[in-house]
């Protein structure tokens, strides 16, 4: 399953990926493997894949415009289908840590344009338009892994 993640960040990208993978290495003690180059930053674990765009930014702007959300990241997320549940909830808390540090926007988004998650101006906000695979793994149980109150909302495509 793709997914995209973006986010607010005060931090470089290369800064980012070092949270990232410390984060990985100390929460959930995966094993984590990074490959980098001049448009990004892979990580990845056995559940799923993050990368880091660091020169295509169409997407960053597409956000801005689309969604009026201010993001300067952009995260690929692609989750292993034979390792789906286990590896969204470590997903999520990775999200978590993410939101702890970075403490800006945030967008989750499903199948490209779908809104799972929406931070703006402090609030988490989960989306209550959710087609019936998304209502299956985004349970409360999974939410309460972000570590952060949020209100549901239905949110654009």
């Amino acid at each position: 399953m793709d997914f995209e993640l973006f986010l607010e960040s005060n931090v470089s990208c290369r800064s980012l990926a070092d949270l990232i993978k410390i984060t990985i290495v100390n929460l959930l003690n995966e094993k984590v493997s990074i490959q980098n180059d001049e448009e990004e930053i892979v990580i990845g674990t056995e559940y799923f894949s993050l990368a880091l765009e660091l020169e295509d930014i169409s997407d960053i702007n597409f956000v801005r415009t689309h969604y009026d959300l201010d993001v300067n990241v952009c995260i690929r997320v692609q989750l292993f289908g034979n390792t789906f549940e286990q590896g969204i909830k470590y997903l999520f808390k990775v999200i978590e840590q993410l939101l702890k540090q970075c403490g800006g926007n945030l967008l989750f988004l499903d199948n490209g344009s779908d809104q799972l998650l929406r931070k703006k101006d402090g609030q988490l906000i989960v989306n209550s338009d959710l087609n019936q695979y998304q209502i299956k793994y985004l349970t409360p149980s999974l939410l309460g892994l972000l570590g952060h109150s949020y209100i549901k909302e239905k949110l654009k495509k």
